[in-house]
């Protein structure tokens, strides 16, 4: 019975999904590309990744400001949205493992600290958009994608 309800309403749930994780997104990738943020933009946010460790910094850097910048419009749009969602699950996944878990040693939802719990439900929430594409309200269904 609920399935015949709402069936015909599963594209606007796939854009409400693609619209909060985009915003989400967005917000987070805004500083990591703005020098005039308190992250001081790309070079700030090399900076932390070089302190983590990770190879490559300023390369990893603009990749990771692009994906949260750009890409969360595209994601928006509905413009590569498989494509998208690897990025963004490796993303979340880096994020979780390397900084939440392995730097800043916080549980899952830790009483002091931020914990992963949020990263947890961007990874899950764009493995569900790999799985299942942006839906037809979308710039990818528009060209074949």
């Amino acid at each position: 019975m609920l399935e015949t309800i709402f069936a015909p309403y599963s594209d606007i749930g796939l854009l409400i999904l693609r619209l909060a994780m985009g915003i989400i997104f967005l917000v987070h990738g805004w500083p990591k590309i703005n020098p005039n943020s308190p992250m001081k933009g790309p070079a700030g946010f090399s900076g932390f990744l070089k302190q983590m460790g990770v190879p490559l910094p300023m390369f990893f850097g603009w990749v990771v400001a692009l994906l949260e910048t750009v890409g969360a419009v595209l994601l928006i749009l509905g413009l590569g949205t498989r494509i998208l969602a690897v990025g963004f699950a490796i993303d979340m996944l880096v994020a979780t493992f390397v900084v939440k878990r392995r730097i800043m040693k916080v549980g899952f939802s830790a009483q002091q600290a931020t914990g992963w719990e949020f990263d947890f439900a961007l990874l899950a929430g764009s493995l569900a958009l790999l799985l299942t594409g942006a839906g037809s309200l979308a710039l990818d269904s528009a060209i074949g994608l």
